[in-house]
């Protein structure tokens, strides 16, 4: 455990520090691959909903059927003679002011508690490494967040860049076809310059 600690300081021992460059660049590497996939992946749920209205039709079903039964009031109607019931027992048996003051007791034996407690020096020690610790998580964590998002982000551009050299390779293609099927065409060529 201590050696996770010295890798998050710099202090690694020997080759330490390039395996654990290499596990969080494998770490981030997954991480930014998985994303890709997810958001292709919702892209696609989305286009196929959007070619067959699944979701605009299954709204439309619910709202008719709603409509046609009055879910909709009845379960509002219910909710407020439940809300008028809970306020009259409430007002009869003071629930919420008994609730608040045993709170507001509690709190006040914790905090009184607390701080006795922290007065202890071994504790404090604890606590403090804790902390150090969790910050010391919180930070590598941070780091390999945002590596992955750097790679999310090149691997959107080169996909992008993919595409878009496909693209234009189609185009440049189009052409020379075009020219390729006039050279073996048997039609002569049209004339050219001024006929009378």
């Amino acid at each position: 455990m201590c050696n996770i600690f010295q890798a998050a300081e710099g202090k690694t021992p020997g080759g330490a520090d390039s395996a654990l460059r290499k596990a969080e660049d494998v770490v981030t590497s997954m991480l930014a691959k998985g994303f890709i996939l997810g958001k292709d992946a919702v892209n696609k749920a989305k286009g196929f909903d959007e070619k067959h209205q699944l979701s605009s039709t299954a709204s439309a079903k619910v709202t008719s059927f709603d409509q046609k039964l009055g879910l909709s009031e009845k379960l509002t109607a219910g909710a407020s003679v439940v809300s008028g019931r809970v306020k009259e027992v409430d007002q009869k048996f003071q629930v919420s002011e008994k609730t608040k003051s045993a709170f507001a007791a509690a709190e006040q034996k914790v905090s009184t508690a607390g701080s006795a407690i922290m007065k202890n020096r071994y504790i404090l020690t604890g606590t403090t490494w804790v902390t150090g610790a969790f910050s010391k998580v919180a930070k590598a964590a941070g780091d390999v967040g945002q590596k992955t998002k750097e790679k999310v982000e090149n691997a959107e551009v080169e996909q992008n860049r993919k595409v878009e050299d496909q693209y234009a390779q189609v185009l440049s293609e189009s052409p020379k076809a075009a020219a390729t099927s006039e050279l073996h065409s048997s039609k002569p060529a049209p004339a050219q310059g001024l006929i009378l």
